[in-house]
């Protein structure tokens, strides 16, 4: 049974409400991307106009999230992530009901409080709504509901484009004779994924956008692409999580060939498969690889016995709070050493608390009046920041995010400025200035040594 009654899986949702409340405050995540999702959702409610926040665009989530974020801000934007993780769980359960599938009441509890899950299930991100369509669509193919499964698959790609891939592997799901309800199923999914994304193909600034984003992938050599991926694989649970996984699967190897005689197993391991391959062509985030984890947990319910499954899941929740590590992160010189660092959901917090005490020190930052400070960072310096407000007609003017003190002075605050900027904010009489901790970034960006323009530096760091 999974969940030997309701109400124990009534106590595990309680369970997982309590565990998010403390990443539910603080602004809208430590990605910049859930930050740029806001000012888009800001954008569309106060003008009307619709613009991606970022390649290839995110229609379905954009624009649901619009009113949430327009009406209540990242509380509620993040609250409705976790509302809809819930709901995830709830048709998890369903899926675990329907199959045969071992340990499914510790099956459960490792998907609910799986790091990458449980930070994700409390941000302003897409993630767990995709993930949720592709569940739910999973869901309606078991139970015989094609059509649905396909408008639900569709949407699920308006929310993340890479989500149309998993159309392959629910091709295992279908027996011989049911083969042509999977192409109807393809034929609806790919319909309405087309129609999710006619918002982005008509906003003005897509090409843009597609430009940028294709000039930035292309920096990334085969070696790199290689060494980025197998790197955000591991950390995606963690050192402690995968060599606790290679001990079971090396003790349970007999187990292995078995699995393939369950058409569940089979389907599993094509979802799996299917995830990495989207993930290797684009290995930017360990997100992207969250589609794949329900389906690997349930492959390892088949292959450990409860006993282990019992200690991976205690190894995978730990990761939680705390990361073994061999490189030592964050510092100038990394040193290769075992390194004990935050785990992946208080590093989530953590890095909340230490955005918005920066973001704070610097909009508080005695600057002289008539002043620019590019700073390098986007709406996640003024969106929700009570000590600045967004500044839409120079954002117009620069064609860069622009925010204004409130503070009874002239300081502006810029993305960043182009040398012919430069040189005219300088000519009408403003005083250039930096944000230190962006120094090496800016530099990248504008394309000249800040130190050679004599641009004075702003230092919030303690």
């Amino acid at each position: 049974m999974v969940m030997k009654s309701d109400r124990s899986f009534l106590l595990l949702i309680i369970l997982i409400v309590i565990s998010r409340l403390p990443l539910l405050f603080g602004g809208f995540g430590t990605d910049g991307d859930a930050w740029r999702i806001a000012k888009s959702a800001m954008v569309l409610w106060d003008e009307g106009i619709y613009h991606v926040s970022r390649f290839p665009g995110f229609p379905v989530y954009e624009l649901l999230q619009t009113p949430i974020i327009a009406l209540g801000g990242s509380m509620a934007s993040n609250s409705a992530s976790l509302i809809i993780f819930i709901f995830s769980v709830i048709v998890f359960r369903s899926i675990l009901r329907r199959s045969n599938v071992p340990h499914p009441d510790l099956l459960l509890i490792s998907y609910s409080f799986l790091p990458i899950l449980w930070k994700n299930s409390a941000v302003t991100m897409d993630y767990v709504w995709g993930l949720f369509g592709l569940l739910a669509s999973f869901s309606c193919i078991l139970r015989k509901k094609n059509m649905a499964a396909g408008i639900i698959l569709g949407l699920a790609a308006g929310t993340r484009l890479s989500h149309i891939a998993f159309i392959f592997p629910f091709f295992f799901l279908f027996e011989k004779d049911e083969r042509k309800q999977w192409l109807a199923l393809s034929v609806c999914t790919i319909v309405t994924t087309i129609v999710c994304y006619l918002p982005v193909i008509r906003s003005e600034e897509f090409l843009l956008v597609a430009k940028e984003f294709i000039n930035d992938a292309g920096g990334y050599s085969p070696f790199k692409r290689l060494a980025v991926f197998s790197y955000r694989i591991i950390y995606s649970i963690g050192s402690i999580g995968w060599l606790t996984i290679f001990a079971v699967l090396f003790a349970g190897r007999r187990n292995i060939p078995a699995v393939f005689q369950s058409p569940l197993a089979v389907t599993s391991v094509a979802m799996c498969l299917t995830g990495l391959a989207v993930f290797a062509i684009l290995p930017d985030e360990k997100e992207y690889l969250i589609p794949v984890f329900p389906f690997f947990l349930l492959l390892l319910s088949h292959i450990a016995n409860r006993k282990q499954f019992a200690v991976i899941t205690a190894a995978l929740l730990s990761y939680g709070f705390v990361s073994f590590d061999l490189i030592e992160h964050s510092v100038e010189h990394p040193r290769v050493g075992l390194n004990i660092q935050r785990g992946y959901v208080i590093k989530e917090y953590m890095g909340r608390q230490e955005i918005n005490e920066k973001r704070s020190q610097l909009a508080r930052t005695n600057i002289r009046d008539s002043s620019f400070v590019m700073i390098g960072l986007g709406p996640m310096f003024w969106l929700e920041n009570p000590l600045v407000r967004w500044d839409r007609a120079n954002e117009k003017k620069f064609r860069s995010d622009c925010a204004v003190s409130l503070n009874g002075r002239e300081v502006h605050f810029i993305y960043a400025l182009y040398k012919p900027q430069l040189d005219e904010l300088r000519r009408r009489g403003y005083t250039i200035y930096y944000w230190n901790d962006m120094k090496e970034y800016l530099q990248t960006f504008v394309g000249y040594d800040l130190d050679n323009e004599s641009v004075q530096p702003v230092n919030t760091s303690r």
